[in-house]
């Protein structure tokens, strides 16, 4: 019998992809993904850069993860509008505003 190639426990979530419509439930689905990820309050709140140069790596990190689930949750034709965003914050919030 064939495997899927996926273990038990380890599948990943499908990210819905937001076209311009609907954004309210994709918001829901995506800020659960996000806090599922423990990456949400880093998208609402941002980061200010600690002295400790290892916080700041992996405040960094970590935001660059939520911001690579948000634009690929999106289509191109939304993503034009998030593309310049350096960190999940203002990727979130260019969104928000504009939807």
């Amino acid at each position: 019998m064939g495997s899927n190639g996926n273990a038990m426990g380890t599948a990943q979530p499908l990210i819905p992809i937001f076209k311009g419509e609907g954004y309210e439930f994709w918001s829901i689905r995506i800020k659960t993904l996000l806090r599922s990820q423990d990456l949400w309050n880093l998208v609402e709140q941002g980061y200010a850069d600690p002295d400790d140069k290892g916080m700041l790596q992996e405040n960094r990190k970590k935001d660059s993860k939520a911001l690579v689930i948000i634009q690929q949750a999106v289509h191109d034709s939304v993503f034009l509008r998030i593309a310049a965003a350096t960190t999940s914050k203002q990727a979130w919030l260019i969104l928000q505003k504009a939807f």
